[in-house]
C-alpha cells in the first residue's frame, strides 16, 4: 500500500488557503469575508470547469477518461519502499540464494508484496533465460512509463484547456458588457464575468492540474529507476554473484545524499553487509 505524499496535498491546500487570504484582505491587517463573493460567479465556473471538462471528453475516449480521478488520487500517494530499502531486501536475497540455492527464493517471493519484483524472481526460480528475464522487464517498465505519461498528459492538457477557456469566458463577458453599454448593472456583470472567468482558469492550471501533471511525472522518473535497480538485482541474484557486489552494484543506483543515509544505516548495523 502507497503512502501519502503530504507535500502534495500541503501544497494544494496551503496554494488555496493563501489565495482565500488575498481574496479577503482589505488592507494589510484588514479582512472582510464578504469580499469573498467579489470572487464567485456560477456562470464563470460554468464556461471554465465545465468547459474545459468538455473538452476533455472530445480529446479522450470514456475507458481513459474515467480514469482521471484514480490519476488525481496518485498525485497524492509516493512509493511504499526505498531505494535503501530495496538494497537491504537484495541483500538479503543474494544472501539466502547463495547458501541455499534459487530455488530457496521461492518461499521469499510469497512474502514480496511489489509485483515487479515478484515476477522477475519468479522468472529467476522457473530458470528463464537472463536475456529473456531483461527483455520481458524491461518492457514491464516501459509499458508503466507509456500509462504513466498518459496519465501525466491528461491532467497538463486540463491545466491547458482551463485557461483558454477562462479566455473565452472573458470574451463573453466583454461582449455581453459592450452589447448593455446603457445599463450600468450589465456592465458591471459583464466585466466581472470578463475578469473571474480568467482568474478561475489561472487557478486550475497553475495551482491544481499543471502541477499535479509535473508530480505524476517526476514519480514516474523515480519509479522506473527502482524498477531498473531491481532489474539489476534480480540479474545478479540470478548469476550467483557474491552479495557484496550485488551490494556496489545498487548503490550506484543512489544519489550522493542517499549514499550517505545509507552509509549510516550500515554503520549503524541497519544493513551491514557481509560476504556470501
Amino acid at each position: 500500500m502507497k503512502r501519502r505524499d503530504i507535500l502534495t496535498a500541503i501544497g494544494v491546500i496551503a496554494g488555496f488557503a493563501m489565495m482565500i487570504w488575498a481574496m479577503a484582505m482589505v488592507s494589510i491587517t484588514k479582512y472582510d469575508v464578504k469580499q469573498l463573493k467579489l470572487f464567485w460567479d456560477v456562470s464563470s465556473i460554468i464556461i471554465t470547469i465545465g468547459g474545459s471538462f468538455c473538452a476533455m471528453l472530445v480529446n479522450y475516449p470514456a475507458n481513459k477518461l474515467k480514469k482521471i480521478i484514480k490519476i488525481i488520487i496518485e498525485s497524492f500517494k509516493e512509493g511504499e519502499k526505498s531505494s535503501i530499502d530495496i538494497i537491504h531486501q537484495f541483500i538479503e536475497l543474494s544472501r539466502k540464494a547463495r547458501r541455499e540455492g534459487l530455488l530457496s527464493l521461492e518461499d521469499e517471493i510469497n512474502h514480496i508484496e511489489e509485483d515487479f519484483l515478484k515476477k522477475g524472481l519468479q522468472m529467476v526460480v522457473d530458470g528463464i533465460e537472463p536475456e529473456t528475464i531483461r527483455e520481458i522487464l524491461e518492457l514491464e517498465i516501459s509499458e508503466m512509463e507509456r500509462r504513466h505519461k498518459m496519465g501525466s498528459d491528461m491532467l497538463k492538457n486540463w491545466g491547458a484547456y482551463a485557461p483558454a477557456f477562462g479566455m473565452a469566458g472573458t470574451l463573453v463577458g466583454l461582449i455581453q458588457m459592450l452589447g448593455n453599454l446603457t445599463d450600468s448593472g450589465q456592465i458591471a456583470s459583464g466585466m466581472g464575468k470578463a475578469l473571474i472567468t480568467t482568474f478561475y482558469g489561472a487557478i486550475m492550471a497553475y495551482i491544481v492540474f499543471n502541477p499535479m501533471a509535473a508530480n505524476l511525472a517526476l514519480k514516474s522518473e523515480e519509479e522506473a529507476a527502482i524498477r531498473e535497480m531491481m532489474l539489476e538485482g534480480i540479474l545478479s541474484i540470478q548469476s550467483g554473484v557474491n552479495p557484496r557486489i550485488v551490494e556496489e552494484k545498487l548503490i550506484s543506483y543512489l544519489s550522493p545524499e542517499e549514499r550517505k543515509i545509507y552509509s549510516t544505516t550500515v554503520a549503524s548495523g541497519e544493513g551491514v553487509s557481509e560476504n556470501g
